[in-house]
């Protein structure tokens, strides 16, 4: 198989823009395509934001790329550069009714050459046997060894700790008892977790307390649906993202990430404001440390905290899978796509060059995310009306100032919408009164 791709130098490398909207255009890397590819198919699971950077940087290199329609978010399966959709049977409703599916679906369609899990929950699933794949067809993610590994917060802390990755105090509670003695051992500011694959914990990622009367406060009780939680001392500074693909242990190619602003208010969440940086020695070695130590092969996401003032650092989590955020490295030059199904396909042809690294300085957001964020912090009484207006303010002003938007483009414009759309008013109360009004005309005009 003949492979492209961008020279070390890769932030050099030429993006395709439409004329005359340099501000509002998402740019995808142009691969160059390949023929032996040709009337070869792609399933793309987990409907969601990166599997719309992924069909469009895949479809430049000629597969053809068929949408999952499951997802959080949806809308991917509605890009100019998806061929097709599957309605399967939900994952988080039945895995075995999923994974007969699947097997089904891949014995009918001999044209798909690789299964793309995007989602984490696909991932995991597919991590675990019977995967309902045949020979020919290649899963792109990183091995089942790496996304178990990987998957639990506390083996992959305690890595990290065993390779002198700067890693907070942290500690694992299992009953209320437990988690009052650990925030007094861990002390405060703390977080607190839920160890599972998308749980919550109230609507959060994570909960942090600057002292024992607001943990008790907001946790008067073990919190219902938890059978561990995760406490760690609360880490002050700004996430990093090190977006990477490595082969046989080895880093490929690296993008590093500052995070601004996330969809909640006290900066937990997901990421919908942010700029590429020039990669720091810090978080590379620190990257690839893991990445030598499990031999990992695939793309993946390693996380960290950077105190600034303070010149510290900390290791969150690395999620063996393409993140939220994917698009970032794809805008930036990295073509992380690309190089995840070829090292699925054939990794011994994936060349060991130099590590390569992403643009720097490129600013990007998330603006369906954006509101989205705006909306709930106002149901959930996070932020008042005047602070709402703000932010709706500030997201406006960010859409317009960025660089390049996560989903946004001006050639593939039919997802955004409609994931834009989904998040705004219904205005249902408007439209029951002008129904009330209609029939009481009906009413006066004698019409039943």
């Amino acid at each position: 198989m003949n492979m492209s791709y961008a020279s070390p130098d890769i932030c050099a490398a030429e993006t395709a823009l439409d004329d005359d909207v340099l501000e509002l255009t998402q740019v995808v890397p142009e691969l160059s395509r390949d023929p032996a590819v040709k009337d070869s198919a792609i399933l793309l699971l987990g409907n969601y934001r990166p599997a719309l950077a992924i069909a469009r940087a895949l479809a430049a290199r000629g597969y053809r790329i068929i949408m999952g329609l499951e997802g959080d978010e949806g809308g991917c399966e509605h890009s100019r550069f998806v061929w097709q959709s599957w309605d399967h049977p939900k994952l988080a409703a039945d895995p075995n009714a999923f994974r007969a599916a699947l097997k089904a679906y891949l014995a009918e369609r001999p044209d798909i050459v690789a299964v793309f899990p995007v989602a984490e929950e696909f991932v995991r699933c597919l991590a675990e046997p019977p995967r309902g794949l045949p020979d020919r067809v290649k899963l792109v993610s990183p091995s089942a060894a790496l996304v178990r590994l990987f998957s639990d917060k506390l083996e992959a802390l305690a890595l990290a700790n065993s390779l002198d990755v700067p890693v907070l105090p942290y500690r694992l509670a299992v009953d209320f008892g437990d988690l009052l003695a650990s925030a007094r051992a861990i002390g405060f500011p703390l977080t607190v977790r839920p160890l599972g694959v998308t749980a919550r914990i109230g609507h959060k990622k994570a909960l942090i307390f600057q002292n024992m009367s607001a943990l008790r406060a907001a946790l008067p009780e073990w919190p219902a649906g938890h059978k561990f939680l995760l406490l760690q001392r609360f880490a002050t500074g700004r996430r990093h993202n090190v977006y990477f693909a490595a082969r046989d242990g080895k880093l490929l190619g690296v993008v590093e990430s500052r995070i601004a602003r996330t969809n909640h208010p006290d900066g937990t969440g997901l990421a919908v404001d942010g700029e590429t940086v020039v990669p720091s020695a810090e978080l590379v070695g620190d990257t690839e440390r893991l990445v030598r130590e499990t031999g990992y092969t695939g793309v993946g996401l390693a996380q960290f905290i950077v105190d600034e003032e303070k010149g510290a650092r900390c290791f969150l989590e690395l999620n063996p899978r393409v993140a939220g955020s994917h698009a970032v490295a794809e805008l930036a030059g990295l073509p992380l796509s690309g190089l995840a199904v070829d090292l699925a396909i054939a990794p011994d042809a994936v060349p060991m060059a130099p590590v390569a690294s992403g643009r720097a300085g490129m600013r990007y957001v998330w603006t369906c995310g954006d509101v989205i964020g705006t909306k709930f912090a106002l149901m959930r009484g996070e932020a008042g009306v005047v602070r709402t207006a703000a932010g709706l303010v500030r997201t406006v002003w960010a859409a317009l100032a960025t660089d390049v938007h996560m989903t946004w483009s001006w050639r593939d414009p039919k997802p955004s919408i409609k994931a834009l759309a989904s998040t705004l008013p219904r205005f249902n109360w408007l439209r029951t009164a002008l129904q009330t009004v209609q029939l009481g005309q009906r009413a006066g005009n004698g019409v039943r």
